[in-house]
């Protein structure tokens, strides 16, 4: 059964009010790897794993804010396929890329474009 989960894909949608990133978004960046260029400034890239009973899962947090809409490309080194998200002016979009894994580690790699 955990096998099933492990290559789930799932975006979960964050209301603006959950928002509530206390860094800056260079910051955010940086937590997720080595800055991309490919980022806007006023986009926030954050990475977690979060331990569950059967391993970790990998998320990555994206926060857009910008005015307008982005539309961002979303792997990670554990995770190689490209998962386009789109995130609304002044919202966040969470990222599962990967489910129950072993490792508690991974670098996501996120390139974002203002729509």
């Amino acid at each position: 059964m955990a096998h099933r989960r492990r290559f789930a894909v799932l975006a979960l949608l964050v209301t603006s009010g959950a928002l509530a990133l206390k860094t800056t978004p260079s910051a955010l960046a940086a937590d997720a790897g080595a800055p991309s260029p490919a980022v806007p400034a006023c986009v926030g890239v954050k990475s977690d794993s979060r331990y569950v009973p059967y391993g970790y899962n990998h998320v990555v947090t994206i926060g857009n804010g910008c005015a307008r809409e982005t539309r961002c490309l979303v792997s990670t080194d554990v995770s190689p396929e490209q998962r386009s998200v789109d995130v609304p002016s002044n919202e966040s979009r969470e990222v599962l890329t990967f489910m129950g894994s072993p490792s508690s580690t991974f670098v996501a790699k996120v390139s974002c474009k203002l729509k």
